[in-house]
C-alpha cells in the first residue's frame, strides 16, 4: 500500500512523563500505519526535514540533522533509491523491518534497513514508500482486540506481498 503522507511526533504519555516518539504513515486507503518507539533522533530530522519542527541551531545535532542540511553531497545514494517497502515483522520481538531498493546502473540491491531510517532516506530524495497491507491489516486488528499496535504471534509466509 502507497504512503501519502507522513507525521512524525510525540505521542502524550503522562504529564511527568516524555511522549513516545511514533512515526504515522498516511496509506492511499485513508488508513494509518504507526510505527512506535522509534529513534528520537528521526523524528526531529523529519520535522527538519519537513520544515515543521523547531529549529535545531544551537543544539546538539545528530548525523541526521547533518544529512538533511548537506543531502546534496549524498545525491548518489537518492539517485539510486528507487523505493522503500516496510513488510517484515518479527513477531518475537515486535520489531519491524524495511526493504530498500536500489538500481546500481542495472544491479539491483536491495537493502534490509531500521524502517524509520529507510523512511527517512525515502523522504530525504522523494523516493516512495510503501507498507504491506498483510502487516497493515494485522495492526488494525490488533489495535481493535488489545487497543495497541505492539503485538507478538506466529508468522505466516506468504509467497506474494500486495502492496
Amino acid at each position: 500500500m502507497e504512503v501519502r503522507g507522513v507525521t512524525a511526533m510525540f505521542t502524550p504519555f503522562t504529564p511527568s512523563m516524555p511522549g513516545i516518539p511514533v512515526i504515522v504513515l498516511d496509506l492511499e486507503d485513508g488508513r494509518e500505519f504507526t510505527l512506535y518507539n522509534v529513534p528520537y533522533e528521526i523524528v526531529r530530522a523529519i520535522n527538519k526535514l519537513q520544515a515543521s519542527g523547531p529549529d535545531t541551531l544551537g543544539e546538539r545535532e545528530t548525523i541526521f540533522d547533518v544529512i538533511v542540511d548537506m543531502r546534496e553531497f549524498i545525491g548518489g545514494i537518492g539517485a539510486r533509491l528507487e523505493r522503500v517497502v516496510v513488510d517484515e515483522i518479527d513477531y518475537a520481538t515486535a520489531l519491524y523491518t524495511a526493504k530498500v531498493f536500489f538500481d546500481l546502473g542495472g544491479i539491483y540491491m536491495t537493502r534490509r534497513m531500521v524502517p524509520s531510517h529507510a523512511i527517512f532516506l525515502a523522504l530525504l530524495f522523494g523516493r516512495p514508500i510503501y507498507v504491506s497491507k498483510r502487516l497493515v491489516d494485522e495492526q488494525e486488528m490488533y489495535g481493535k482486540r488489545e487497543g495497541a499496535a505492539v503485538y507478538a504471534g506466529e508468522a505466516e509466509e506468504e509467497d506474494e506481498e500486495e502492496f
